[in-house]
């Protein structure tokens, strides 16, 4: 039961996240948290983590496939812990992303390192 509690919580910030970017917006997200919870700069548990998100939206069947794969069957992450908008570079001058995922009029940016100036 805990475990759906969990991955319904990440779900919903999946979709929150990146929602408008569909699968693999919301699959780089999850990569994030997983990064996140490996890395010694970050909590290392599921509720940690999802404290340095903020979007939350009722998450969708493919969110919650997504959530279910990051928390039930964890797969080797690609160490991009921040994953920020286009919004956010403009309202609090970060720099681009090292990789950004682009669609629908939405951007999401992946960094390793702060992307603060």
């Amino acid at each position: 039961m805990r475990n759906m509690v969990l991955v319904l919580a990440v779900a919903a910030v999946l979709q929150g996240e990146a929602g408008v970017l569909g699968p693999d917006g919301m699959t780089a997200v999850a990569d994030t948290m997983l990064a996140r919870l490996d890395s010694p700069d970050f909590p290392d548990t599921w509720e940690g983590v999802l404290r340095g998100y903020y979007a939350y939206e009722e998450p969708g069947p493919e969110a919650i496939a997504i959530a279910y794969a990051a928390v039930m069957h964890t797969w080797d992450h690609d160490d991009y812990v921040y994953a920020y908008s286009a919004a956010d570079i403009r309202s609090r001058r970060w720099r681009e992303g090292d990789q950004v995922i682009r669609g629908r009029g939405a951007e999401l940016h992946l960094a390793r390192s702060w992307p603060g100036r």
